[in-house]
Parts: structure tokens; C-alpha cells; sequence
């Protein structure tokens, strides 16, 4: 199996569109333009098609994990797989699992104010 296959196989799985794509690569620290993501996914008897390296490939496996988990140095940044799952529940009107993230959120920011506040007074 190729690292083309393998980038079409993953970004089946996680329906992800070209935009997304582009922002892994992206988040992995290779900034491929929307053209360039679309010979990736080509066929290899496209005209347009070109391989994918070792280390692309490494580097949208490296930008998965922080599109899904979110940057460890900027934790403010709601990660896109926490994002996805909030918004289908509300879709879905699952109110009370709504109200116990509002919960948690509240919680979180209260001991965030805590902490800076011990910080400051050191």
C-alpha cells in the first residue's frame, strides 16, 4: 500500500473534505495548496496525480493529532474532534449531556481564575 492510498483510506474514515485536509497538512507543518491536495487523492492514472513522500505523509499524521486533540502548546484551542462531538449533540437536543459540559466548562474556568489568581498574589 502506497502513502497515497494510505492518506485516501484515513481521510475516507474520518469523512474529512479537501479544506480539512489542507488544514492538517497544515497543522503538521506542510502547507500544500487545495490543488496540491487533490493530486494526492487522485488516482495514479490521472494525469494530475503526484506521490506522496514519507515524510508528507508523516506530516499529516503528525497535523491529525493536533487537529483531534488540539495544540499542546495553545490548550485554549478546542480540539476539532471535542468541537464535532458538542455540535452533534446538539443536533441531536441531548440537553442534559449539554448542560454537564456547561458544568465542567464553569468548573474549569473557576479553577483557572483560582490559580491565576494564586500566581498573582506569589
Amino acid at each position: 500500500m502506497n502513502n497515497n492510498t494510505i492518506l485516501k483510506k484515513i481521510t475516507i474514515a474520518h469523512t474529512f473534505k479537501h479544506f480539512e485536509i489542507k488544514e492538517i497538512f497544515k497543522a503538521g507543518g506542510a502547507d500544500f495548496s487545495s490543488s496540491q491536495v487533490k493530486t494526492f487523492m487522485a488516482g495514479s492514472q490521472n494525469k494530475n496525480y503526484i506521490k506522496l513522500t514519507d515524510e508528507q505523509l508523516e506530516s499529516f499524521l503528525n497535523g491529525l493529532i493536533v487537529y483531534s486533540r488540539g495544540a499542546t502548546d495553545e490548550p485554549e484551542m478546542l480540539p476539532k474532534m471535542v468541537e464535532n462531538y458538542i455540535i452533534s449533540q446538539i443536533e441531536a437536543g441531548n440537553s442534559g449531556m449539554l448542560g454537564e459540559v456547561r458544568c465542567l466548562i464553569e468548573d474549569a474556568a473557576d479553577a483557572a481564575d483560582a490559580t491565576e489568581t494564586t500566581e498573582n498574589e506569589s
